[in-house]
């Protein structure tokens, strides 16, 4: 069962009915008195009215200042309070409820996930105001019975949940090291260890907005090799929930899909480039669904990207071609933790793939965006994301496209310590189709994210953040460490409204 997070009714204007804050008095702080954080766009001169525009809810944080008046940031709320090590953040909002958010973590160090590493839920019904903790898959390894279908792996990793259109979201689970407890035992040694190989994946789907997940399915079998890494997409065309993980053998992308809701699993399907690249020397890093039911996988390449397609809903991929040059950041100097480069891909309304990354070109690394209208066949020119001129880098973002057409990235960002070491979270959105952007800082402190935690016990702040958005309101959530201790989860609201008349 849950664990019910502290309840309170806050003094925000979050308590304003059951679907959390009224958009246009949540504005009145950012808009007014222009706290750090929030917009200071004036509206219109004149009669005109104003026009909609969006804008950090920065008035979130008293949520949490309520129970703690250390909490530094105004406009984002800590979203879980159970004990642990939490980073590597994956959200999803309700297309049916826009005030149901569901945040996954890679939880170490607790109960849980005690000798290893966990996935852990955070989930809100109420805009925000409350949020609840529980850890999917219950218990930790020694607590299961041989009918679980968690049963005999030590870890499970890597949170990925997307909601389908009817409200349901669904959890893939990476478990692994089958038949012993701990984080290091060799591979080697497990196949035959128990009758269980080494890696699987796990599909949970949820019907109540996060709160139970009853129904998980194997949706990847247990394999001996490696599978790591994966993205998950819901095809707005045919409701499948697709997800391509990286496998670390002689494959280089497993496509597994679900078609009838999270019930069943069809069998894998494998997804290399198709140009005679080494599948093993790419990592498959991104599946994007379009309206027409396109879908397309992307993969890393040592100094550019790779696209395949495919047109019956990820059976079979028969199409590919090399796309855009990077430079991938690798780690930075001031930093112990793992710096990855990644990128994230979507199709918005209008079936425009949009990708962003970060990118090392310019000697430091970079938000960059492009966008394809041929399903990755081309790519536009690179747009800068953050909008500093100096030295320092930014990393980890992820995008959300908006009803209105309006496009989101969050990413971490180094440009307010000038020794380049710690951390905030940025919000950047462009009403203009990506060409220009508007960053806001949404972090009132920066953090130090060596304070982060891998279940090998290095320094980790994780390999991606996450932001989803319905109907009028976007979400994101990043880790934060501005305790000095550990890494919590943080969550920041963006919505659209008119300005207030100033």
């Amino acid at each position: 069962m849950p664990v019910p997070q502290r309840l309170f009714d806050a003094p925000s204007v979050l308590g304003a009915g059951a679907s959390g804050m009224k958009p246009s008095a949540a504005l009145w702080l950012c808009t007014t008195i222009l706290v750090a954080g929030c917009s200071g766009v004036k509206p219109p001169a004149g009669d005109a009215p104003a026009a909609a525009t969006w804008n950090l809810d920065c008035d979130i944080g008293h949520i949490e200042q309520a129970l703690d008046a250390a909490w530094p940031h105004a406009c984002a709320v800590r979203a879980s309070h159970t004990p642990g090590y939490k980073q590597e953040l994956w959200l999803a909002v309700n297309p049916k409820d826009p005030d149901n958010v569901v945040i996954g973590a890679k939880e170490v160090e607790t109960a849980a996930s005690a000798d290893c590493v966990w996935n852990a839920v955070t989930y809100t019904k109420d805009g925000g105001r409350t949020w609840h903790d529980l850890n999917i898959g219950g218990a930790k390894y020694i607590d299961r019975a041989p009918t679980d279908p968690w049963y005999g792996y030590a870890c499970n990793t890597d949170p990925i949940l997307q909601f389908s259109a009817n409200g349901d979201v669904h959890y893939g689970v990476e478990v692994y090291n089958a038949g012993f407890q701990t984080y290091d035992t060799p591979l080697r040694e497990q196949a035959g260890s128990s009758g269980l190989l080494g890696w699987k994946i796990l599909l949970a789907t949820s019907h109540d907005g996060g709160a139970t997940w009853p129904d998980v399915i194997t949706y990847q079998p247990d394999l001996v090799t490696v599978t790591d890494y994966s993205r998950m997409v819901v095809s707005p065309k045919t409701g499948s929930i697709l997800e391509a993980i990286n496998h670390l053998g002689p494959d280089s992308c497993h496509v597994l899909a679900s078609r009838d809701g999270g019930q069943t699993a069809d069998p894998y399907a494998v997804a290399d480039p198709l140009d005679g690249t080494d599948p093993t020397s790419v990592a498959c890093r991104v599946i994007a669904a379009a309206p027409d039911g396109t879908v397309v996988v992307g993969f890393e390449r040592a100094s550019d990207t790779y696209w395949l397609r495919s047109t019956d809903d990820g059976r079979t991929w028969t199409d590919g071609n090399a796309g855009f040059p990077f430079q991938p950041i690798g780690g930075f100097e001031e930093n112990e933790f793992r710096t990855g480069t990644n990128f994230e891909a979507l199709y918005d309304a209008d079936g425009t793939l949009w990708v962003v990354y970060a990118d090392g070109s310019a000697g430091n690394a970079d938000v960059l965006v492009r966008r394809s209208t041929d399903h990755a066949r081309t790519w536009s020119d690179p747009v800068k994301v953050n909008d500093d001129n100096g030295t320092n880098d930014q990393f980890l973002p992820n995008i959300a496209a908006a009803a209105d057409g309006s496009l989101h990235v969050l990413f971490l960002d180094k440009r307010w310590d000038p020794a380049n070491k710690l951390l905030d979270a940025t919000w950047a959105v462009s009403l203009d189709g990506g060409a220009t952007w508007r960053n806001e800082r949404v972090t009132a402190k920066s953090f130090d994210g060596d304070l982060g935690r891998h279940q090998s016990g290095a320094p980790f702040i994780g390999d991606y953040l996450g932001i989803d958005t319905a109907g009028d309101v976007v979400w994101g959530t990043f880790p934060d460490s501005t305790n000095g201790g550990y890494t919590v989860v943080a969550a920041a609201r963006m919505v659209q409204a008119p300005l207030a008349q100033t």
